[in-house]
């Protein structure tokens, strides 16, 4: 059948010449201010806020976690400063992130190995993911593997498509699931989608559509519309669950409401057909009609390993 599979998550790591190394990190404060106990508290703040990461479980929790993405430049300034009048590693992982973002990856990289020398779970992640760019996967692979083993989300995830692809180690499907597995349980939606995956291929082991049903729709109630046209392609063709083509329009509309192009071409299709009606407008967005898409008791025999997820 038609179907979608997912790879690593790497975050936005741009490689560009850099000049400027860690030490040479200053903020843009005469001394009189750097001295001042109050303008680094406040940097400290300003560093946790502009540039905590969603995957590092020691981040202040005062403040919403940022993507990469969304980080304020600013946070250089703010994280060089919070790390040099502090020597916390949190600050140093965070000015890694903010490096990143700036496009400053040697610097990055040094903020990074500064966080990791003190065992900083989450800057071994984002250090993994550099490395990997650079080709060394084998020190990308340790890297992964020490941060998942201390519990991090993001590190599970990625050594799962490490144990999966063979990146840095050999292929080894129960170990690839282990860690899409714990991934999952910690709120992973793209975890959930590839272990869908891994059952609905039937490559890395004996094809189990039912597994694949149950994982997708987890993957789907956490809002992964890869996820919800995997399951609508299987409800509409009726594999490994009775076929229901308006289940299937559901999905595709939900999908579609995420910006899936294929998603809206699958329901357009259905609808022009006449195998489909159009979906209530609550179902057809991503408010709470979304519960509709559910399975529903007896659908499938839910594995066991997602009772308490």
């Amino acid at each position: 059948m038609t179907m979608r599979s997912s790879s690593i998550k790497k975050l936005s790591l741009a490689f560009a010449s850099s000049a400027i190394a860690l030490g040479g990190l200053t903020a843009n404060l005469n001394a009189e201010q750097q001295a001042s106990g109050a303008v680094s508290l406040a940097m400290q703040e300003q560093c946790d806020q502009m540039a905590g990461s969603p995957y590092d479980r020691s981040r202040n929790q005062a403040y919403q976690p940022v993507s990469i993405e969304q980080i304020d430049t600013n946070a250089v300034n703010a994280c060089s400063v919070a790390f040099k009048e502090t020597g916390n590693p949190r600050f140093a992982f965070q000015l890694g992130r903010a490096l990143n973002k700036t496009e400053q990856a040697d610097a990055a990289m040094a903020a990074y190995e500064s966080a990791v020398k003190a065992d900083y779970s989450a800057a071994k992640v984002n250090l993994g993911m550099l490395l990997g760019r650079i080709g060394d996967q084998a020190s990308e692979f340790r890297m992964y593997s020490q941060a998942a083993e201390a519990g991090n989300v993001l590190a599970a995830y990625n050594l799962g498509v490490a144990y999966r692809d063979g990146l840095g180690t050999e292929a080894d499907a129960a170990k690839a699931i282990h860690w899409f597995e714990f991934a999952a349980a910690n709120g992973d939606d793209t975890a959930a989608f590839n272990l869908g995956a891994i059952y609905d291929e039937g490559q890395m082991v004996p094809e189990g559509n039912q597994m694949a049903i149950a994982w997708y729709d987890l993957a789907a109630k956490r809002g992964n519309k890869d996820a919800m046209i995997n399951l609508g392609i299987m409800f509409e063709s009726g594999e490994g669950i009775a076929a229901n083509p308006q289940k299937a329009a559901e999905l595709y509309a939900q999908a579609a409401s995420l910006g899936d192009k294929f998603g809206a071409q699958k329901l357009a299709d259905m609808q022009a057909a006449g195998v489909a009606s159009q979906p209530s407008p609550d179902v057809a967005s991503t408010g709470t009609g979304f519960d509709m898409l559910v399975l529903g008791p007896g659908d499938v025999t839910v594995p066991s390993s997602l009772v308490d997820i």
